[in-house]
């Protein structure tokens, strides 16, 4: 069962109930029926695999930290300590 305690959400679900001349369940029910056919079943891999390959490419880029480096440091100036 559905409780939405909601005010903004029922005062959505009564426009659109009112605007269909339907039952508040129906206009719900509807309404995330036609939402869930415009969502993909799972996200896109595509993207996740292009996030992944950029990852990997910075990776291959930056240095490995000695041990005790502060992977910070380079922020601040050597000097002062203060940002840079």
């Amino acid at each position: 069962m559905l409780n939405i305690k909601n005010p903004e959400t029922h005062r959505l679900a009564r426009e659109l109930a009112a605007r269909r001349g339907e039952t508040l369940t129906t206009a719900v029910t509807v309404a995330l029926r036609e939402q869930l056919a415009r969502e993909p079943a799972e996200p896109p891999k595509a993207a996740a695999e292009e996030v992944m390959a950029l990852i990997r490419e910075m990776q291959a880029h930056l240095k490995p930290l000695e041990p005790g480096e502060d992977p910070t440091g380079f922020l601040y100036d050597p000097e002062t300590g203060r940002p840079a």
